[in-house]
Formats: C-alpha cells, sequence, structure tokens
C-alpha cells in the first residue's frame, strides 16, 4: 500500500460525492462507503509512493498554502486494474489545480518510488467512487449514476496518508478551518 498526499473537499462538495456513493450502496453496487477506515472520505490524490514520510510535511505544507479551489468534476472515469474495474468521476485538471499539483511534487522531490499515474505529466485528477467492480457491477454503477450532472466543488485542506502507521496528518492549505479539521499536523 502506498503513501499518499491527498487534496481534501469540503463540507458540501464531500455531501455530493457521498450521494453518489449512497446511490451505489442502495443498489446493492460496491462503492467507496464499504471501506470502513477512518481515513475514508471524498478526496483528490495528489501524489503517491511506497513511502512519504514526515521530512517531506514542512515542504508539503507550504506547497500547499494558497486560497481554496474550486475543481469540476466531469464525467466518470474507469480504470483497469487486473481483473475489476475502479471508477471515478473526473476532475478538470484546471490551472489552479495543476499549479498545486506542481508545487505539491517539487516538495517531494526526490522521493523513491513514486506511484507513476500521480506524477507531473501523468496525473488523470479524480474522485474514486468504487473499485473492484465486475463488468457487471461497472454497468450497474454507471446507469445509477449516469443522471448526475458534472458539479463545482469546493478544496483546499491537504492531508498525508501514512499507510504503514495507519495515520492521517493534517498539512493545511485552502485559507480556511473547517469543522472538525483539527488543524494543520492533526492526527
Amino acid at each position: 500500500m502506498a503513501d499518499s498526499v491527498e487534496l481534501l473537499l469540503d463540507p458540501a462538495s464531500d455531501l455530493f460525492i457521498l450521494e453518489d456513493w449512497a446511490a451505489l450502496e442502495a443498489e446493492g453496487v460496491p462503492n467507496q462507503s464499504r471501506h470502513h477506515s477512518s481515513s475514508n472520505a471524498p478526496h483528490i490524490t495528489m501524489a503517491a509512493a511506497a513511502r512519504i514520510d514526515d521530512r517531506y510535511d514542512a515542504g508539503l505544507a507550504a506547497a500547499a498554502e494558497g486560497g481554496p479551489l474550486e475543481p469540476v468534476t466531469a464525467g466518470f472515469l474507469v480504470f483497469p486494474t487486473r481483473r475489476k474495474f475502479v471508477l471515478a468521476r473526473q476532475v478538470v485538471a484546471d490551472t489552479p489545480l495543476l499549479n498545486l499539483h506542481r508545487r505539491l511534487w517539487f516538495a517531494l522531490e526526490g522521493v523513491p518510488d513514486a506511484v507513476p499515474t500521480t506524477v507531473r505529466g501523468a496525473w488523470t485528477p479524480h474522485i474514486t467512487l468504487a473499485h473492484g467492480l465486475t463488468a457487471d457491477e461497472l454497468a450497474a454503477a454507471l446507469g445509477i449514476l449516469r443522471n448526475r450532472p458534472p458539479e463545482r466543488l469546493a478544496a483546499g485542506i491537504v492531508r498525508r496518508w501514512d499507510a504503514r502507521e495507519k495515520r492521517l496528518i493534517l498539512l493545511g492549505g485552502g485559507g480556511v478551518e473547517w469543522p472538525g479539521s483539527g488543524g494543520v499536523g492533526a492526527q
């Protein structure tokens, strides 16, 4: 399992994605709501690597500084795995989001074993809705969600997921303090 740096959504945007999860759950389709972990929340993965430890935190926190972002969803993406599929909402790679991504990767300069699909030039911003779907479940999920429109979201807080220690580190950003965010460094 990889460590990651993730961009969190504000509560209203979270709710929009949670409604996708709930619609899938209501029809018995596997989805992210079935992932029972305190770390499970809608997010955009900005970076991932085999190990991103606390030596990067100060640089990541500085890179995360700035005002809130307003990413827009734009349809659905399907990522094949060995025998199954991942379904996600595509997020438009606009200039502010790409700038944040670039700054975060500058802070991670030299990180070993980066996940290739998260690095500059190969990154596809998205929010995962479901993983481990069979072809039939994927078709059902798309049928359930096809009439849900694209949405302008609000995001800004950046966190780091430490897979080895199973903990979250809030790094800041977004220019806002959201309820329950606990501030920079909260776990």
